[in-house]
């Protein structure tokens, strides 16, 4: 038990320790072990010239054997990200290799990254193999442009809501595979123009996965509806809202999996 509340305490000094200041974004992140330590992993990073990093990595396994594998994705992120010159495939690619030849063949880590570019209001992403990210377009700048007419605006609430979240919700899909499986993977990237208030929640099967006392998934539809509904809070409370929203929907049953969370909001 020593030795794990010691493992712990390591652990929770390779998160953030603290959030990187930013005129131009929220940023909120939380990460909560099945098992005192885990496999999940996110990550806020600052390079000082206007572009911030965020990252969200689940490694295949729990328990002390995941967070070792976890340490070694944090240690290559860190040590590689500020060399990067916008060219994220290459990143993920020696991430990639390094795992691979750290490890066994069974551990790989699905592994989210982005680079959010403040002066432009872009952010490139690279998706190698995890739950894909969900980019939540503002319900206001929805409202004001032609797209929401006004037949559509007199829609009942949940009626509009549902419509505004179908048509202003992306995953952030390409990249390529998990790191860590194979030897050589190529990746692929993509860039976004962002606006005000848009938001981004990346995070692990823990949230979707979560079971309810009747053994029902949290889901991703529900996540979205809950993004959708509290699109107007900071980011620091969204991740609140979400999180208790996971704990209410689970009652009191036992945490099965890692719960990670981390989100970027445009301000």
């Amino acid at each position: 038990r020593q030795e794990l509340e010691m493992a712990k305490e390591v652990q929770a000094r390779l998160f953030p320790q603290t959030i990187p200041k930013s005129s131009t974004l929220e940023l909120a992140g939380v990460c909560h072990p099945a098992r005192g330590v885990g496999g999940d992993y996110y990550d806020f990073l600052s390079f000082g010239n206007g572009k911030i990093g965020i990252a969200v990595a689940d490694v295949a396994g729990k328990g002390i054997s995941a967070a070792l594998l976890m340490s070694i994705v944090q240690a290559s992120l860190r040590s590689q990200a500020p060399s990067v010159n916008g060219c994220l495939t290459e990143l993920v690619a020696s991430m990639n290799k390094l795992l691979h030849c750290s490890t066994g063949p069974s551990s790989y880590a699905t592994f989210f990254y982005a680079q959010f570019d403040e002066e432009h209001k872009v952010l490139t992403y690279v998706n190698a193999g995890h739950n894909p990210p969900i980019l939540f377009r503002s319900a206001n700048l929805l409202a004001g442009s032609a797209t929401i007419d006004s037949a559509l605006v007199r829609r009942p609430t949940s009626s509009l809501l549902t419509t505004i979240e179908s048509r202003s919700t992306i995953l952030l899909k390409n990249g390529g595979l998990a790191i860590g499986l194979f030897d050589g993977c190529k990746y692929e990237q993509e860039s976004i123009e962002m606006q005000r208030g848009d938001i981004l929640v990346a995070y692990t099967d823990g949230v979707t996965e979560a079971l309810s006392p009747f053994g029902e998934e949290f889901g991703e539809e529900r996540l979205q509806k809950i993004i959708a509904e509290s699109a107007m809070l900071p980011a620091d409370q969204l991740k609140e809202k979400i999180v208790q929203s996971i704990k209410d929907w689970c009652q009191n049953q036992p945490q099965e999996d890692d719960l990670t969370l981390a989100i970027m909001k445009v301000a």
